[in-house]
């Protein structure tokens, strides 16, 4: 089954994937439960955070499986040292969310040599069919919606297509990073050449850091006093930008003519937080929890023998929040994971 991103009923299609993995699954058959090797990037992430949680979550599900956990702290040498020392422990698959696409290739050939599967979650390794699963957002997808979401508050303001936009990007060398950048981008030209009123004035690489962030959106308040709106990479990154905006004296109320469209990507507590007090205006959430426990599932199928029905690439659905749907059925379906894990 091929999941993508819909504009509506988005929480169905991801109910459904989930559950049909998980109702197909076997009960383990060996008497000793099979080892998964798991290798986070980071957990200064809220993201990753939930994702973590989604894996453990997903690993006590199946009785059949344990999990050796492991995080990298944002440092792609320790990543490919703790994903080898999993290899050398002859885990039985590896769950990878690299740091850098490409950094990753050689640990990753490693694991082809060792027979070990290897399933990549939210981010991908740069060799293609050497991952058994990559199962990721569509972030070219996100970033053009962004840039959609940003066209149509500024079309809502002036009457038509125009202001001043910063572009935050991500963490560059990232697939998440990467494509995100490049379906912003990709949009956002197309609607300044169809729209001349339309500028972006700065685009600067905050790497999905709350503090840099903070820093660079400091240093262009000071350098522009007209801009009408911020594409952040992730919500980290747009944190970033509101505290910079109130610490400048900059933030007016959504739907004032002076207020700064801000945008972010993930759907973490801070961003949930943020959108409700009326400090940002949306992010575009996808769902680590689900997004995890859908990895885990499939290892268990990979496991029991059922290869053929895994996709080797697979868009899990994300939907667009802001303060007017947050409370909606759809949404709470499709799960607010920010607040799910705070709450936990």
């Amino acid at each position: 089954m091929y999941c993508s991103p819909l504009r509506a009923g988005v929480a169905a299609t991801a109910l459904a994937c989930l559950g049909l993995i998980a109702s197909a699954a076997a009960p383990a058959a060996a008497q000793q439960p099979a080892v998964v090797g798991y290798s986070v990037s980071t957990l200064a992430n809220p993201f990753f955070q939930g994702m973590t949680k989604g894996v453990v979550t997903g690993i006590k599900a199946h009785p059949g499986l344990t999990l050796i956990n492991t995080s990298a702290n944002g440092d792609a040498n320790t990543q490919a040292t703790q994903v080898l020392d999993l290899i050398n422990q002859h885990v039985a698959a590896l769950i990878l969310n690299p740091i850098n696409a490409n950094a990753i290739v050689p640990v990753v050939r490693r694991a082809n040599k060792a027979h070990i599967p290897v399933f990549t979650l939210d981010r991908g390794a740069a060799c293609g069919k050497c991952q058994v699963n990559f199962l990721e957002t569509d972030n070219v997808a996100l970033g053009k919606e962004g840039a959609d979401f940003i066209a149509g508050r500024l079309k809502a303001r002036y009457g038509t297509i125009k202001g001043n936009v910063v572009d935050l990007e991500g963490l560059l060398g990232t697939t998440a990073g990467d494509d995100r950048e490049r379906g912003f981008a990709t949009e956002f030209a197309k609607l300044s050449s169809a729209n001349p009123g339309l500028k972006l004035v700065a685009r600067q690489a905050a790497d999905f850091d709350a503090d840099k962030g903070f820093n660079i959106t400091t240093q262009l308040l000071a350098a522009h006093n007209d801009i009408d709106a911020i594409f952040n990479g992730n919500d980290d990154n747009a944190i970033g930008a509101v505290r910079a905006i109130r610490q400048a004296n900059r933030f007016v109320p959504i739907g004032d003519p002076k207020h700064i469209v801000v945008i972010g990507i993930d759907g973490t507590e801070q961003g949930l937080s943020a959108i409700r007090k009326g400090q940002m205006d949306a992010t575009l959430s996808q769902n680590p929890l689900t997004m995890a426990a859908q990895t885990v599932n499939y290892i268990e199928q990979y496991l029991h023998g059922d290869k053929a029905g895994i996709p080797a690439h697979q868009f899990w659905p994300h939907v667009l929040l802001t303060k007017d749907n947050l409370d909606t059925p759809e949404v709470k379906q499709y799960g607010l994971w920010g607040d799910q894990v705070a709450a936990q």
